[in-house]
């Protein structure tokens, strides 16, 4: 591309989108262990939410994965969604049950087979889902409703925090006008480490690398937030494509520790036993006692492997009859290159506290 900063002047919109910062708010909630730098917020919150919000909480961070799909739905080139949360919660009461249910889980199949399961057409595929959505796409109607009456529960909590942050994100969003306008390529290179601007294309190394020309492009969205780090997010839609770019709040941002989720994963992965485990569960679905059988060591020690294995997300379970069986997560284990990329992405925390030191002059 001959003039690549003209493109990127004329291309590159920045914004600040309450819905998205209200699902990330819920996704950091659903997720403390991965965001170590909101901890306080995090605390302070979960102290004030009522029982039954933080029961439905853990519910829907599940059914909802983790809360981002339904992001995707907020488009960040219509400007009603720049206004309040509420254009974002009734674009979610407006979807169909097909749509409801891929703003869950996300577009991992077809609306025509979505729409033949909520017919009560089942199969193979269906089967395999985890319990909870098998659940929500029997009953979607029931699930959107539970689910925008969790929603606008919650809304009080996040306004009492967004009236923090707004004006942060606000000037964000016109401090980062000014600097794109003046060099747009450094402007793109420093949102994240995993984001690269090429001659003729952009990269986001994620668990694969994903590559835009920008022949293909019409536009590209960034949006302002304080809740979305470490993720590189990225939506991709019919030429367009969105990114996010963390903004460290004062006095609500913390100097980042090792996120024990993280921790967590790399215990799965530190035992024989434990590994050949979670290959027998990624092939097919097994009870404890099949696997103390199959993998000959005993029952007790099979619990406390398969702990392990669930807490870090990598099975699930379903009881079926007497017995509870675990099946394994792919999707979890191909994530693993994005933990490691954001562990090294993460600042060192001892280099933060050497600097602090320095600074004090103690």
């Amino acid at each position: 591309m001959q003039d690549l900063q003209q493109w990127l002047r004329k291309r590159v919109t920045v914004s600040y989108i309450p819905g998205y910062e209200f699902f990330l708010s819920l996704h950091v909630l659903g997720n403390p262990e991965h965001h170590t730098s909101r901890i306080s917020w995090i605390r302070e919150t979960q102290d004030q939410l009522p029982r039954t919000l933080l029961r439905d909480l853990k519910s829907f961070d599940v059914i909802s994965n983790h809360f981002l799909e339904v992001m995707d739905f907020l488009f960040p080139w219509e400007e009603k969604y720049q206004h309040s949360v509420e254009a974002g919660l009734e674009r979610i009461e407006k979807m169909s049950p097909e749509e409801f249910v891929e703003a869950m889980i996300g577009p991992i199949h077809h609306r025509r087979l979505v729409k033949s399961w909520i017919d009560g057409h089942t199969d193979s595929a269906f089967e395999q889902l985890k319990p909870e959505h098998r659940e929500l796409i029997r009953r979607p109607l029931r699930a959107q409703r539970l689910f925008l009456e969790f929603c606008y529960a919650y809304l009080p909590f996040f306004k009492e925090e967004e009236r923090r942050i707004e004006p942060w994100l606000i000037r964000s969003v016109h401090e980062s006008v000014e600097v794109l306008q003046k060099d747009p390529i450094a402007f793109l290179s420093q949102i994240h480490p995993r984001l690269h601007i090429r001659d003729r294309f952009v990269q986001f190394h994620k668990a694969k690398t994903y590559q835009f020309a920008y022949e293909d492009l019409s536009h590209i969205h960034l949006f302002v937030s304080s809740f979305i780090s470490p993720h590189l997010l990225l939506g991709v839609y019919p030429q367009r494509i969105l990114t996010g770019i963390q903004v460290n709040v004062p006095g609500r941002a913390e100097k980042p520790v090792i996120a024990a989720d993280f921790v967590a994963k790399m215990k799965v992965f530190s035992d024989p036993t434990r590994i050949a485990i979670l290959k027998s569960l990624l092939n097919h679905p097994y009870c404890i006692q099949q696997l103390a059988c199959l993998h000959k060591i005993s029952e007790p020690a099979v619990v406390k492997h398969m702990k392990l294995i669930v807490d870090a997300g990598f099975a699930w379970s379903e009881r079926r009859g007497r017995f509870v069986f675990y099946r394994g997560v792919p999707a979890r284990l191909e994530k693993l290159a994005v933990d490691i990329h954001e562990f090294i992405d993460m600042p060192d925390p001892s280099f933060l506290l050497e600097n602090d030191t320095t600074e004090r002059g103690t």
